[in-house]
């Protein structure tokens, strides 16, 4: 993946280099930097601060939403290979 973002940089490798530095996670989520901008008066920036990261997955969770991706995957790619529904959902119904 990093491979494959470089050629959006080729006129700012300085920028491609930031970001390999400071917000490229893994190889498997690559670039996670998202960003945000609110415009306005009297806004409360600790207040949606605090809704966004109340919004954010803990470790548990994070970890449950994995294998429940892996399950689903699973499930399709058996599915489409058998001939059977194009899209089943993670309890297994055919959309």
């Amino acid at each position: 993946p990093k491979d494959r973002i470089k050629e959006y940089f080729t006129g700012n490798m300085k920028e491609y280099d930031r970001i390999m530095k400071e917000d490229w996670v893994s190889d498997e989520w690559g670039d996670r930097r998202q960003e945000l901008v609110f415009i306005g008066a009297g806004i409360d920036e600790a207040a949606i601060t605090k809704a966004l990261d109340d919004c954010l997955m803990d470790d548990e969770e994070m970890e449950k939403y994995l294998m429940d991706l892996q399950n689903y995957e699973q499930r399709t790619l058996t599915a489409l290979a058998s001939g059977g529904p194009s899209l089943v959902d993670l309890a297994g119904n055919d959309h």
